[in-house]
């Protein structure tokens, strides 16, 4: 019986697939022309392998709920386990604001006004409302269950497959595009430009598209031989998922003229192709409002998700009561507010920032840069518990013996970070020179913030924040400072 729930390679491979199967990062890829193609190359063998193999190490060694905040605690102590699930947390602000941006976008496609897609004011508006509004139907209904896996089939899945069908028609029918990203191509085009520092930038945003894929080390421990099934599942799934994504890439970089890609206008490809292939524009609209449905389903399910994780790591003493609170359904109010609170800032960029290509960028960026930060502390604990630990069990193991592989494939990671942080605070080209100041001293300010607040938060707990029955039953649970992997800000 217990094989029967087992998951098989090949429902292993369709999850991650899954997951990960989005169209919403599509343009910012696109943008890079031919250079996504090493760009792509780097996020998967430097970013992707190395994290979703460390952790899946981690998860079948440390099988209780928790992901990377209850490895990192084991590793490093309480307080680096709380600086994780904090920064997993507050990632979800900047990340949500750059979903909810694509709500307005894709709007104007469905009531036939997409002048309004790239208008800052607009936009802003409708991430107030849209986030607003599913922050209220959470408060008072299950809207999770209510979309249930519908909103990701419909929002998610069947329009990226149209995305890739109808541009590889297009390419067959048109050819490579003089005017397109992708036109009048030089071996040297394959390689980044160093002499234009700002477009490196980029790479921050397609590492973006592998954020979370520590996810689905949860199911390490669910699979068949996971010491060989597991790295077979995850190294097939990132190949595959290289090679969607820039079917999807190249083809939209080769549909829409040079200077003219939209980074948060996921619509704009499907328009060029349908007016090409001689497909009604009633089928942009529809396109549009399924995506629609998707990201509004997606932004509902992330206004509870990290809540009722957060919520457990202040009932553990580590935030104080006023956290703690909960309606009488038992939802985190505390929580819910001040993620709703702070996305209304953060969104703020939209109108200090007018051009929509820029805000979505930059906050496309602090998100990778938060992200980054809790997979180096990832992979230094993966090496760590190899000798704090060493006689722990491990279902799956970077290497039958010895700490050499791990070694490597921690180094590998690293490595990425640094690169993928450096990168992230070299100016953008989208940016006007004018602006280059200002974005340096916003990215490296909100880091510091965000890493400040959990270490001052850390520093200043006390005793009494802890709840009676955690205290209670506190003896042997300290490693249990759960929160559910909060990655993956797909669709």
């Amino acid at each position: 019986m217990a094989n029967s729930k087992k998951l098989t390679l090949f429902g292993l491979i369709g999850i991650t697939m899954a997951f990960f199967g989005t169209v919403r990062s599509v343009p910012t890829l696109s943008i890079t022309g031919w250079t996504q193609i090493f760009y792509m190359l780097v996020a998967a063998i430097l970013f992707a392998l190395p994290i979703a193999l460390m952790s899946a190490e981690l998860s079948t060694g440390f099988p209780e709920e928790g992901g990377p905040q209850v490895w990192v605690k084991k590793a490093l102590g309480e307080k680096w386990g709380f600086v994780t699930s904090w920064l997993l947390w507050v990632q979800m602000f900047f990340g949500m604001v750059m979903v909810a941006s694509t709500v307005g976008v894709l709007l104007g496609y469905v009531i036939n006004k997409p002048d309004l897609s790239s208008n800052n004011l607009f936009i802003f508006a409708v991430i107030l409302i849209s986030y607003w509004g599913v922050t209220l139907l959470n408060l008072k209904f299950d809207m999770v269950k209510i979309a249930g896996n519908w909103g990701a089939i419909i929002g998610v899945y069947i329009p990226f497959v149209i995305l890739v069908v109808l541009g590889v028609i297009y390419l067959f029918k048109n050819g490579i595009q003089p005017n397109s990203y992708l036109g009048n191509f030089k071996p040297s085009d394959l390689l980044p430009n160093l002499g234009d520092l700002g477009s490196l930038a980029y790479l921050s945003g397609i590492i973006f598209i592998f954020a979370g894929v520590e996810i689905s080390s949860v199911h390490a421990n669910n699979i068949d031989n996971p010491k060989r099934n597991y790295p077979i599942a995850v190294i097939a799934s990132v190949i595959l998922l290289v090679i969607f994504n820039l079917i999807a890439g190249l083809t939209v970089s080769n549909a829409v003229p040079m200077g003219k890609l939209e980074l948060a206008n996921i619509t704009q490809p499907y328009m060029i192709f349908c007016e090409n292939l001689g497909i009604p524009t009633f089928f942009v609209n529809i396109i549009s409002a399924m995506i629609l449905i998707g990201v509004l389903v997606q932004l509902s399910a992330w206004v509870l998700g990290p809540s009722k994780s957060m919520i457990k790591v202040a009932d553990e003493g580590n935030l104080p009561p006023f956290f703690q609170k909960r309606t009488d359904k038992n939802i985190p109010i505390t929580f819910v507010l001040i993620q709703a609170i702070v996305i209304s800032l953060v969104s703020v960029l939209y109108i200090v920032v007018p051009d929509v290509n820029s805000a979505f960028l930059i906050i496309t960026i602090t998100t990778t840069i938060l992200y980054c930060l809790v997979y180096a502390m990832i992979a230094i604990s993966a090496i760590r518990l190899r000798y704090k630990m060493p006689e722990m069990e491990r279902p799956f193991r970077l290497g039958s013996k010895g700490n050499g592989l791990m070694w490597f494939v921690s180094f590998l990671s690293l490595l990425s970070v640094a690169i993928t942080i450096v990168v992230s605070l070299i100016p953008p080209s989208i940016l006007e020179p004018s602006q280059y100041t200002g974005y340096v001293i916003y990215q490296v300010a909100a880091t510091i913030v965000m890493v400040g607040i959990a270490l001052i938060i850390y520093k200043v707990k006390k005793p009494s924040w802890k709840k009676p029955s955690v205290n209670a039953n506190k003896k042997d649970k300290d490693d249990q400072i759960p929160t559910s992997n909060m990655g993956g800000l797909q669709p």
